[in-house]
């Protein structure tokens, strides 16, 4: 169950990461100020049930072909597990395989506006989290609450917190 657990909440966070950035690739006529290296901020997110079963989460992310972004997203686990999860997206709303992560094979990113991003993270068809990610005004850091549920049925609530590195 630790690895589960720790499965579904890195799929949390690369679906937030991710939406947040393709959204802004999508919608701005600037720079997308996504692109870059993040790290999750433990201290500063919760999950709910705890612990968050993760050691360290950073995601870079990474201009693509056709005006979307490639997301690279590695998790160390509190047990000392591997993620290493990967994605290209336009955020458009269309579903996109995702590689890596065992409780999903998809994610469908919506841009809500040029700041906040909502991800669906799915698993033959079936919705495994979502949440919705915004960008600070600073450009600093990205938050936002999602949920989904594990393989076992068992829900989970996190609130996530990343910082530019």
């Amino acid at each position: 169950m630790a690895r589960t657990k720790s499965t579904m909440f890195v799929k949390a966070l690369v679906v937030t990461a991710a939406a947040v950035l393709m959204s802004t690739s999508a919608t701005s006529d600037t720079s997308n100020p996504f692109l870059g290296k993040w790290a999750l901020d433990l201290e500063k997110s919760t999950f709910h049930p705890p612990p968050s079963g993760m050691k360290s989460q950073t995601i870079i992310v990474t201009d693509a072909a056709g005006g979307g972004t490639h997301n690279v997203i590695d998790t160390v686990g509190a047990d000392g597990s591997t993620f290493h999860v990967e994605y290209t997206s336009a955020n458009d709303g269309k579903s996109v395989p995702t590689t890596g992560d065992p409780d999903s094979d998809s994610i469908v990113q919506t841009s809500i506006n040029s700041k906040t991003v909502k991800s669906v993270w799915l698993k033959a068809g079936k919705v495994t989290a979502a949440g919705t990610l915004t960008i600070s005004k600073s450009g600093k850091t990205f938050r936002g609450p999602f949920h989904g549920t594990n393989a076992d049925g068992s829900k989970w609530k996190n609130y996530l917190v990343y910082v530019r590195q």
